[in-house]
């Protein structure tokens, strides 16, 4: 058993316990201020046990980004989960449609009529798939945004036995791109206006909705009037990264992964050279923030930048600091959810204590 991170060999992913902890536990509480449903988005963490954990303090039910992350959580007894994309091809419906059978609740997404055709043909035994409408917010990604669209992609679902029609969903993935504070101010309330205003006028067309389903972890902080809003879909709140501190969504306090790392090599006297390259710390930059992050991870307890990546090296160049090789040094990645994907297992730490190695069960299922 690992007892401390001497023995832990690098590179190698560490979270927080108490961070996470306290993560879920403010989430969960902000979500019950704005009388939401908080529906948490495992693809940041991939891991059964941190969905469990979520649950247990309150979430209802999970969303996946892909078929075969639900396949996942389902095997480890997870039975409410919002699969939060478009799913086209006989091959996946096949899954889809066993999935269905095995899960209390399962949901996903649909723009199209074309795709709504699709699903149907599957045969659901009876039960029905619950689906939700994508609506785009202004990502410009999938989901529709002209109304007559959506009106009548919704009466074709209702028309559609197979299917049950839940409500909409939407993703403001452009509050990355804000260049500044009150831009994101407006793309976050923005979302909340259109999609309240789609609601009311499916009502008067006579098409009932019951969730609406919204989720943008820079959005949060900004949300208001959300009278129609129903549910809120989150993600990478449970650890945070250096993208979510420049955009003012959290705080280095509250960054909760890691990744560990060793000196290997101070070829100059203003360089170091670490084992952690791209294939560890990924290659976003965060250039897409209004407040840029520096360099590929924030470095703990060091005034020093990691400038530069290939793929088994990371370059740290540093004026007034000193590093030793062995050294093992903590950096809080960039983009967490990246991250997560790159490695087969993490350590959930307390403190310089480890308290177990978790398998990242969820990563790498792009299917």
């Amino acid at each position: 058993m690992f007892t401390n991170f001497q023995n832990i060999d690098t590179p190698a992913l560490l979270i927080e316990r108490s961070k996470i902890l306290e993560n879920i536990s403010k989430m969960q509480d902000l979500a019950k201020s704005l009388n939401l449903k908080l529906r948490p988005h495992i693809k940041t963490h991939k891991i059964p046990q941190l969905a469990k954990i979520q649950l247990e303090y309150g979430a209802d039910g999970i969303a996946t980004a892909k078929l075969s992350e639900a396949e996942v959580m389902s095997s480890a007894g997870i039975d409410d989960i919002l699969i939060a994309n478009i799913i086209i091809g006989d091959k996946k419906i096949e899954r889809l449609r066993e999935l269905n059978g095995k899960c209390s609740s399962l949901s996903l997404c649909v723009d199209s009529i074309e795709g709504v055709n699709q699903l149907r043909k599957a045969g659901w035994n009876d039960k029905k798939l619950n689906v939700f409408i994508e609506i785009d917010v202004g990502f410009n990604r999938c989901g529709l945004s002209d109304y007559s669209a959506v009106v009548k992609l919704a009466k074709y679902i209702e028309q559609t036995p197979e299917l049950n029609l839940v409500g909409l969903l939407s993703h403001s993935g452009q509050i990355y791109s804000a260049k500044t504070k009150q831009e994101a101010i407006n793309i976050s309330r923005a979302e909340i206006c259109f999609l309240s205003d789609l609601s009311r006028k499916l009502s008067k067309d006579g098409v009932e909705i019951s969730e609406i389903s919204i989720g943008a972890t820079p959005s949060v902080i900004y949300y208001n009037d959300l009278d129609t809003i129903t549910e809120l879909r989150v993600g990478n709140y449970i650890f945070y990264d250096m993208i979510q501190v420049a955009l003012g969504s959290a705080g280095i306090e509250n960054c909760a992964l890691s990744v560990l790392s060793q000196v290997i090599s101070i070829p100059a006297k203003n360089r170091a050279v670490i084992d952690a390259g791209s294939k560890a710390l990924g290659t976003e930059k965060g250039v897409h923030s209004y407040q840029l992050t520096k360099g590929f991870g924030f470095i703990y307890y060091k005034k020093a930048e990691i400038t530069r990546l290939s793929e088994e090296h990371g370059i740290i160049e540093f004026d007034d600091e000193t590093f030793s090789i062995g050294e093992k040094v903590r950096i809080i990645p960039n983009h967490a959810c990246y991250v997560m994907n790159l490695f087969d297992y993490c350590y959930l730490v307390d403190g310089n204590q480890v308290i177990e190695r978790l398998e990242i069960t969820a990563r790498g299922k792009s299917q």
